[in-house]
């Protein structure tokens, strides 16, 4: 018996114990700077497949390290720094990635052509079902829990603030040293390789579309697509969103005009929200509140499948029950919770006795709610696991951090963190006012010979 016969006999596709995961067979995932990996959430393992800036995807999508993953997973191995993520829900019998792109309509056509992998891992005659292209880092907004390589405002507003500080006050301060390193890693808006040719090329074959930024909805790669598969007449072609909604028009041209082309099922929208109103605008700097909050209305009563993606962190855990609320109110659709994994923004900012009073009241609101009636549903699952988060010990150092960075976000500005989340300043004053002690010392930091007048106007703004 020969190994590619073996491979097919010893594949159980259908088993819960089976380590199977349809994506190295049949997905992409390619950041701005151009890095593929099998999906996104792999992105910053030591394992990315190889770079579209210097290889064909043909060549990546069955480089060495691709085939690697494959014959792990035949041979009934998760590898822990590729898989980690999918791995820890799995641990706690929460649906994985995994289980969701195993479970996906197109999935079957690639369960049935695994057992034609060879000996070594390749796949030839692939189909790449699952494009997750993040084209470009241009952004509208800098979130604070972003960074340049997904936001080219976040990386234009490093540089203007870093122009304050001399190169030996940078040097000296971790986290002004971090971000000169990332501007200078990620210059301003990058894309990845000319897109058209692997479009093109690929069209026939796509089943599913992921369009994440950066903000998808400003890039002309996203355009190029939308346009390519109405003309292609592809509306059988899952297309999804994970957009700010604070644009939704584009040189003439609006969205909605061609999502409507679509059936209903095939689009989904689901729009980046945080917070409301005024929290929202500080949360993710360059809102708008009153044009996304027109614009999801727009999209909702042109009958489009909307939904909201909202990332639960430290700035807006407090309100948890409230927010949910206030978002179903909105949109009467259903609100999608993510956890910040980022270390400045993370629930654990929260004291632990303040963390008890919000779990005990997202715990009574949770038990009091129909969950499900009328389409509010928070990922339920989710819901639970966001829970166990709240649990883990208080860091006062993520605490510390987030001050310092809420304070370099709001340098030259004429509003603060504390006028659009007041709950932030009792929680700064219980620790001696970090964010004042941040803010005075990059104000005493600036170059105030070179820069007299903006370092004037700094001190100005910030002590409002």
């Amino acid at each position: 018996m020969n190994n590619d016969m073996r491979l097919h006999e010893d594949l159980d596709r259908f088993s819960e114990n089976n380590k199977i995961c349809v994506y190295p067979w049949s997905h992409i995932n390619i950041n701005p700077q151009g890095d593929v990996w099998p999906c996104c959430h792999q992105r910053r393992t030591p394992n990315v497949l190889g770079n579209v800036k210097h290889q064909d995807v043909d060549e990546i999508f069955n480089g060495e390290k691709i085939r690697k993953l494959r014959l792990d997973m035949l041979n009934g191995v998760l590898p822990e720094d590729t898989c980690g993520k999918c791995i820890a829900f799995e641990k706690l019998n929460l649906h994985s990635p995994r289980h969701f792109a195993n479970n996906q309509a197109w999935a079957k056509e690639v369960l049935d052509n695994i057992p034609n992998t060879k000996a070594d891992g390749t796949i030839y005659d692939y189909k790449i079902k699952y494009w997750d292209l993040r084209w470009s880092n241009i952004c509208n907004m800098n979130c604070v829990m972003c960074d340049p390589e997904w936001s080219s405002l976040w990386t234009q507003d490093i540089k203007n603030k870093l122009s304050y500080f001399t190169e030996q006050t940078i040097k000296k301060d971790a986290m002004l040293s971090i971000w000169k390193n990332r501007i200078e890693e990620v210059p301003g808006k990058i894309r990845t390789v000319p897109h058209k040719e692997f479009v093109d090329k690929h069209i026939e074959d796509v089943e599913h579309i992921y369009f994440a930024g950066g903000e998808p909805l400003i890039m002309d790669e996203h355009w190029y697509i939308l346009k390519k598969l109405v003309e292609n007449k592809r509306f059988d072609v899952k297309i999804k969103y994970n957009t700010n909604m604070l644009k939704i028009d584009y040189k003439g041209e609006t969205a909605i005009d061609y999502w409507k082309q679509f059936p209903f099922e095939k689009v989904s929208i689901e729009g980046s929200i945080d917070e409301t109103g005024l929290r929202a605008e500080w949360i993710r700097a360059g809102t708008i509140w009153s044009k996304v909050e027109n614009n999801i209305q727009q999209v909702i009563e042109a009958g489009l499948n909307f939904s909201c993606n909202t990332s639960i962190g430290g700035y807006n855990v407090i309100r948890l029950p409230e927010l949910i609320e206030e978002l179903y109110q909105m949109t009467e659709t259903k609100v999608n919770l993510n956890l910040v994994q980022n270390e400045w923004c993370c629930i654990q900012i929260i004291p632990d006795k303040i963390k008890q009073d919000i779990i005990c009241r997202t715990r009574k609101w949770y038990d009091a709610t129909d969950l499900t009636k009328n389409g509010l549903h928070p990922k339920v699952k989710k819901m639970k696991m966001l829970i166990k988060e709240l649990e883990r010990p208080h860091n006062p150092i993520a605490l510390e951090s987030f001050f310092k960075r809420a304070s370099f976000i709001d340098l030259n500005k004429s509003t603060t963190l504390f006028d659009h989340i007041p709950f932030f300043a009792e929680l700064n004053e219980s620790i001696g006012y970090k964010y004042e002690r941040f803010r005075d010392e990059f104000i005493e930091k600036s170059i105030s010979k070179r820069n007299s007048s903006t370092s004037s106007n700094l001190h100005s703004c910030l002590s409002n």
